[in-house]
């Protein structure tokens, strides 16, 4: 007998009220694990040929209140899904891409030089280690070395209070951000809710790790709903997404009830 998957009743119930009524809402999604699986390396991760188009498809729907909001850079969330023609918010709240004659934020500055030299040097005698810089905010991933994530955030904690820096740490899936004070995925979307199309919609936020629950936090405030992708961060059992596969079937199933 053939088993087909069915989603969340909390998902089916949200598809069909958004495709009833698609005026009232608007929709936020993570990319990393919750569009596309977790790769070893960022620059690994893949998505179908087919999600770009779908998500057009949903943008359209909404009248343009589907945004990503990511702790990646711009131009490499671009890379992968920008044929979609959604906005965005990158480097969890310091650069925007808005559509139209706002265009998106200038390009924030770089992280101070002294922090650069003390993360090279925790990082550099660990293999497992692996340091990205995002310009302004540093990401060291230790998915190769997990056991040592504990001993990384206290070393990277002493840095921040050692330098008297205005950052602060973000855990994500096997990678610890070192983020400026004041900026997130919450302050993100805050600034797409005070901005036409999402102004007065329910927020719909979509996301897989620590740094969205600040996002989802905001869309609850607002009335709306922070829905959870399973994964190293959530794993009650309870999620109502269990991969990022599902969230891309969610963003199918609202796509094909515009051929309705």
């Amino acid at each position: 007998m053939l088993l087909i998957d069915r989603p969340h009743p909390l998902i089916a119930d949200l598809t069909a009220r958004i495709i009833a009524n698609p005026d009232r809402y608007a929709l936020f999604s993570d990319f990393d694990g919750t569009l596309a699986e977790i790769a070893e390396k960022p620059e690994l991760v893949v998505v179908p040929d087919d999600l770009a188009p779908a998500m057009a498809a949903v943008r359209r729907m909404l009248g343009g209140a589907f945004a990503i909001i990511t702790g990646r850079p711009l131009d490499q969330v671009a890379s992968h899904v920008g044929s979609a023609g959604l906005e965005a918010s990158g480097l969890h709240g310091l650069a925007f891409s808005f559509a139209g004659a706002d265009g998106g934020s200038s390009i924030p500055g770089e992280a101070p030089a002294a922090l650069v030299g003390e993360v090279v040097r925790i990082v550099a005698p660990e293999p497992g280690f692996r340091l990205e810089h995002k310009g302004a905010i540093l990401a060291v991933h230790y998915r190769q070395v997990p056991a040592a994530g504990g001993w990384l955030r206290a070393a990277l904690e002493e840095v921040i209070l050692r330098l008297r820096l205005d950052h602060h740490l973000k855990d994500g899936r096997a990678v610890i951000e070192i983020i400026p004070n004041g900026t997130s995925k919450g302050t993100a979307l805050v600034e797409f809710m005070r901005r036409t199309p999402y102004a007065g919609r329910v927020p719909i936020m979509i996301g897989d790790d620590r740094a969205d629950e600040d996002a989802f936090a905001v869309a609850a405030a607002a009335g709306g709903l922070g829905l959870r992708v399973a994964g190293e961060h959530f794993r009650a059992g309870d999620e109502p997404f269990r991969h990022a596969g599902e969230v891309r079937a969610f963003i199918a199933a609202l796509a094909a009830g515009t051929e309705q």
